[in-house]
């Protein structure tokens, strides 16, 4: 008899059905929408937060190498001859030919000073208004701060360069320049991304003059 009786229990039991109230039901859909908007609102904002993060970054690491290569100018370019002129019978140059000695010297020294700049920004922050990594103009400025921390990635390369750039009637502009490659990590909280950079550092420009014809046409389409 006792057995019976539970198994009619347990089975009026189980036969129940819970039914959810009005209230229930709709604390579940707003769970579901902050979750649904969060994530939303986070997968718009990471690339620009990543972008804008990546951006602050690079300016404020080509300032500080900037700003060491104008402090240093002086002892990176002393006693040393970048460039040979070399001219023609009548003393009109002729050609430029760059050396090889001191500019190997100056990449060297200038690798050094920039290797220690970079150095120097390990650990550096800057903070970006939730407002801005969102993309809003009216409230760039506004909103708490987003923690966004440097850390260089490698080490930097330094290459001398040059290049020819024609400016007028058989003129020609001639210029040296360093040429600074490195990589800097940006770590946000939970994101980190790394972002390639080059910078060029003027070191001479030299104007070289040809021979001016004596007559000189221009016209307005191409001549086949």
């Amino acid at each position: 008899m006792r057995k019976e009786l539970l198994i009619i229990f347990g089975r009026r039991f189980l036969g129940k059905k819970r039914r959810l109230h009005a209230p229930s039901l709709a604390l579940i859909g707003v769970c579901v929408a902050l979750v649904c908007l969060f994530i939303a609102v986070e997968r718009g904002m990471i690339p620009t937060l990543i972008a804008i993060s990546e951006s602050r970054a690079t300016a404020i690491a080509n300032e500080a190498i900037r700003q060491a290569i104008s402090l240093h100018v002086d002892s990176l370019l002393q006693d040393k001859k970048l460039l040979d002129f070399h001219a023609g019978p009548g003393g009109e140059l002729m050609y430029v030919q760059t050396n090889t000695s001191d500019l190997n010297q100056i990449q060297a020294e200038a690798l050094a000073i920039l290797q220690e700049t970079i150095k120097h920004l390990e650990g550096f922050e800057v903070r970006i208004p939730l407002g801005q990594a969102l993309g809003s103009k009216i409230l760039a400025s506004k909103g708490p701060r987003i923690k966004v921390t440097m850390f260089p990635y490698g080490s930097v390369n330094v290459q001398v360069m040059d290049s020819f750039e024609v400016t007028g009637i058989n003129q020609i502009k001639y210029s040296l320049y360093l040429r600074a490659i490195y990589t800097l990590q940006v770590v946000i909280p939970l994101i980190s991304s790394k972002t390639h950079v080059s910078m060029d550092v003027p070191l001479a420009t030299v104007l070289i003059p040809g021979k001016v014809p004596d007559t000189y046409l221009m016209f307005p389409y191409e001549i086949r």
